[in-house]
């Protein structure tokens, strides 16, 4: 699959722009880049913060109608495991792990999020649009950010954000395609060998309640398994988890 960027000075979000078109009417592995994004989104709700033309804000299409619909929770996996490899070419031997689902950090510090949002059509697969917020050169950020690194924090670096765009869409590309030769297996351990604090035992609020427990799984359709110190196993989705570092 080839993919072709179109870059934009200005947009809202990249991922609403996809949304707005008419998909059928483009080709997969569209990317919409935006030098400066206004209002880009990311788990939650939550706003993402990126300095304008410091950092990479895009969203691609990508048309998996190969994939049940059930395995969509692959996709995350897919990209999230190309932005570690990705940093692990790039940076070499730092700390580099997925935070669940898709936050990827170095260290205890965020540098990428992720936000998929899949479009279903007779119950296929019609499309998803995968957006991502890498931060690249930006070394300052808001108070109400609180661990934030960077390409640039990390080496002392200035990057061209065309070229680390290139060599994302690389990985996300290789990763991608072994999803599509039904690489499952391979890709679960892949990503659960990355997984931040895997097997390690932790406090954390869930839903606004402390507790302390391991993780030990992720499920097939996305969800977060822990073994609590008291021995019993929790199913957590995103909005009833929250990590404390």
């Amino acid at each position: 699959m080839q993919y072709n960027v179109q870059i934009f000075d200005v947009l809202d979000s990249t991922n609403k722009y996809l949304e707005a078109i008419d998909i059928s009417s483009v080709e997969e592995g569209l990317v919409i880049r935006a030098a400066c994004q206004n209002a880009g989104v990311g788990q939650k709700g939550n706003v993402w913060e990126s300095e304008d033309y410091k950092n990479l804000t895009f969203s691609v299409l990508l048309k998996p109608i190969f994939l049940p619909i059930a395995n969509r929770f692959m996709l995350t996996k897919v990209i999230s495991l190309a932005m570690v490899d990705f940093l692990k070419q790039e940076i070499g031997t730092e700390a580099i792990s997925i935070k669940w689902p898709n936050d990827i950090y170095i260290g205890k510090n965020k540098i990428c999020g992720i936000l998929i949002s899949n479009k279903f059509r007779a119950g296929i697969y019609n499309a998803s649009i995968v957006g991502v917020g890498f931060n690249v050169n930006q070394t300052i950020f808001g108070s109400n950010i609180p661990n934030p690194t960077s390409l640039k924090i990390i080496t002392g670096t200035d990057y061209e954000p065309s070229e680390v765009l290139n060599n994302i869409m690389y990985h996300i590309l290789s990763r991608y395609e072994e999803l599509r030769s039904g690489k499952i297996l391979e890709l679960d351990e892949k990503y659960l060998a990355n997984l931040l604090y895997l097997g390690n035992e932790r406090n954390y609020y869930y839903r606004n309640n402390l507790i302390r427990g391991a993780i030990k799984d992720v499920t097939k359709e996305g969800f977060l398994l822990l073994e609590t110190s008291d021995n019993k196993s929790i199913t957590c989705d995103l909005k009833e988890l929250r990590f404390i570092h």
